[in-house]
Formats: C-alpha cells, sequence, structure tokens
C-alpha cells in the first residue's frame, strides 16, 4: 500500500497553513517572472511555477503552451528556440512598467531566488511518452546539478508524467493536481505524496477521503477571504494564491484572534 511521505512534508512546510505564491505573485507582477518571484518573496518563500522544454531542449518558465498571451511574441514554447524565446517581452502584458521583462530559465528562477526559497515545479508535458521521458530526465538532472532536492516537489496533472519522475528519482516528492472532475482510478498507480486539488472540489467529504489516505492538500487558485476561512476550517495543509501578500495578512490576522 501507498504510504504518502507526510514527515518529509512537515520537514518542508514546517507548522501552520502554508502561503503559496502562484506563478511568483501573479496579482503583483507578470506571472512566472523573476521580479514575480522576487516580490513574492517579499510575503513568502514559497513558490508555485509552471516548466516546459523548448525547443532547443532547455527548461522555461511559462504557464502556456504558447508565447502569445503574455509576451510579444507568437509560436508553439516547445518549437522555439531558447535564444528567441529570451528576446520576447515577457511584461508589457500584465502593465508597462513592466516592458522588457523575460521568460527566464528554471534554472535562472531556482538559483536567483534566496537559498530559503521552496519551490512547487508544475510540470507541463506534451502527452506522449518520448516527450513525458525527455522532460523528467531534463528536470530530475537540473535538480540534481543545483543539489535542491531538499527544497522542492514535483507537480503535474499528468499522472504518467510523475511516473516518470518517480522512475528518474523515487526520493523526489510529487504532488498529483486534480481538476474539478477527477478520478482516482487516474492517478493512483504514480504514488503522489500530496494531493493539489482545484479548492472548489474541496469539500468536507473531500479532505476526509484524503484524512483516510494521509494526504496532504494543497487547493489551488484560492484569492478571496471566504474561501481562504472555508479552506482552513477544513484543514488544508497550505493555500496557493495569486495575493500571497493579503494572504499572509489574512493569516496574521487570524492569528491575532481578528
Amino acid at each position: 500500500m501507498h504510504i504518502p511521505r507526510k514527515k518529509e512534508l512537515q520537514q518542508l512546510f514546517g507548522p501552520g497553513t502554508t502561503n503559496i505564491g502562484h506563478r511568483g505573485t501573479r496579482g503583483l507582477a507578470p506571472e512566472n517572472t523573476l521580479i514575480s518571484f522576487q516580490k513574492a518573496y517579499e510575503f513568502t518563500k514559497f513558490f508555485e511555477l509552471d516548466t516546459m522544454i523548448c525547443g532547443t531542449g532547455e527548461l522555461v518558465v511559462i504557464h502556456d503552451d504558447s508565447v502569445n498571451r503574455t509576451t510579444n511574441g507568437q509560436g508553439l514554447v516547445s518549437e522555439l528556440p531558447l535564444s528567441q524565446i529570451l528576446s520576447l517581452d515577457a511584461g508589457s502584458f500584465f502593465n508597462k512598467e513592466f516592458t522588457g521583462i523575460k521568460i527566464p530559465t528554471l534554472k535562472e528562477v531556482l538559483t536567483e531566488l534566496p537559498k530559503d526559497a521552496i519551490f512547487d515545479i508544475e510540470v507541463k508535458s506534451q502527452g506522449n511518452e518520448k516527450h513525458r521521458s525527455k522532460l523528467a530526465k531534463a528536470l530530475v538532472s537540473l535538480v540534481h546539478s543545483l543539489s535542491i532536492q531538499n527544497r522542492i516537489f514535483i507537480s503535474s496533472f499528468d499522472e504518467y508524467l510523475l511516473e516518470k519522475v518517480k522512475l528518474e528519482d523515487p526520493d523526489l516528492l510529487r504532488g498529483q493536481l486534480l481538476d474539478v472532475s477527477w478520478d482516482e482510478k487516474e492517478w493512483k498507480f504514480s504514488e503522489p505524496d500530496l494531493i493539489l486539488p482545484n479548492h472548489e472540489s474541496v469539500s468536507k467529504t473531500f479532505m476526509n477521503h484524503m484524512r483516510d489516505k494521509d494526504y496532504m492538500v494543497l487547493p489551488y487558485t484560492v484569492n478571496k477571504r471566504e474561501d481562504w476561512k472555508r479552506l482552513i476550517s477544513l484543514g488544508v495543509k497550505g493555500i496557493i494564491t495569486d495575493r500571497p501578500d493579503q494572504f499572509r495578512e489574512y493569516l496574521l490576522e487570524v492569528s491575532k484572534g481578528n
């Protein structure tokens, strides 16, 4: 029977409710850029980010399959060389004051942030066997080269990709992302250590089911006070939010009994 590694997770997260900045701090700066993580670090040391392989094989930090939404360029990330991706403006879409901000490589984010930063690395796959293997190998190789195994966990909606990560390094902590509609049969074999559900899925019944299986729960993407209150009362371990600044203030209010 699979037993999630709660001891390792407790060491990673520590006590209390964990405040996790979504794509850095998506509500304050252009998502998944270095400045977004640097701003988020003012409020928390825990970050969620998205990564995938570009056309020349490097891991870059971006959410969408294409660069269309968040840059002044066009095209699929998987087909663009790193040199072209690095030439794009990834800040203006958010606000003109961020004009010239670049898409970072995963290595850049992991090395530029302070050494106590902890990362939820969400891995985006193309859904085929060859690509999953290539992605898992590249990711695990980078993590090992930086010796940061003790301050990351790998998450994905793709349970087959998580299995590939497990095969590359079974010691890395893994988190299974869940959509609103989910089927446990589809991901049980990947043996995750924690569950990251859409917050709308989280109910008392859901939490009881996850506790029975000894899973910690980190819902995404939660930006409203009423949802923070409800989820904390249900016993989630942490919350992924676009506004780690506001969530930090909320946690301080709660701790003071306000």
